[in-house]
């Protein structure tokens, strides 16, 4: 329970920070010719976290920080009149939504078998779904599609090295 709150803050501001920044900024994607909008680092990092979520308390407390999450970003724009960062919360709920829990059902029957591979597989998986969907309702096209694919991936990649290394510190859920 001691990790738990502290990932679950660091979840929930990781999506009002992608959030913002997809609404206002694009950037280059290292290692790759590609532009996304600039949150795409912050979500690479997020289908990680929800992995770790998830294997340290279950889906009952992971599913709702992918509502909750969405919902404060909406909130948040919407207080500040940032008509730009709504759209882009409306299509982060409804792609988290998807996305999530598509990743939860491929990380759940992994992740006792093997942690690393069910953080990867899942997140991937996750990764386009969520590209997919996210940039069709926020931006209303495909533009971006590759650049949000690789930026993400290379946060996957980081994500997975590190669950990799603590894997035996994070307990399993039951």
């Amino acid at each position: 329970m001691k990790l738990f709150f502290p990932l679950a803050a660091c979840y929930l501001g990781l999506v009002i920070l992608a959030n913002w920044l997809a609404s206002a900024y694009v950037v280059d994607v290292p290692l790759t010719r590609y532009q996304a909008p600039a949150g795409v680092f912050c979500i690479g990092g997020v289908l990680v976290l929800r992995d770790w979520i998830q294997q340290l308390r279950g889906l009952t407390w992971t599913m709702p920080l992918v509502y909750a999450a969405g919902l404060i970003s909406w909130a948040a724009g919407d207080l500040a009149g940032w008509t730009s960062l709504e759209k882009i919360a409306i299509a982060s709920v409804v792609a988290f939504t998807v996305s999530e829990t598509i990743e939860a059902a491929i990380f759940t029957p992994i992740r006792k078998r093997n942690l690393s591979l069910g953080v990867a597989a899942s997140a991937t998986i996750g990764n386009a779904v969520d590209s997919y969907l996210f940039l069709l309702i926020a931006f209303g096209g495909m533009g971006f599609f590759w650049g949000q694919f690789w930026g993400k991936s290379e946060m996957i990649a980081i994500g997975t090295l590190f669950t990799m290394m603590r894997r035996r510190a994070v307990p399993v859920a039951v």
